[in-house]
């Protein structure tokens, strides 16, 4: 995934991208935040994924998506 890729995502999904700097540290956290959506009678989750960089904290909101999707396509195959 690239940055404009993670971007792009982010914006399809609703979420939202922050940046926290250490002020001892001098060091950067990336925070991505994504709501997934109600469907049918379950309610949506929020997602935080946590980053060194604005690319993993995105990669992993979307790994997280992605499972919740899927587990959920599982429980409606059951």
């Amino acid at each position: 995934m690239t940055p404009e890729q993670a971007l792009c995502w982010l914006q399809q999904v609703g979420g939202e991208l922050y940046q926290s700097r250490s002020a001892d540290a001098g060091r950067t956290a990336w925070v991505a935040v994504v709501r997934t959506p109600r469907l049918a009678e379950r309610r949506g989750k929020l997602i935080i994924a946590l980053g060194s960089t604005m690319l993993e904290a995105t990669a992993a909101a979307e790994d997280q998506w992605q499972k919740l999707w899927q587990d959920l396509g599982a429980a409606h195959q059951a």
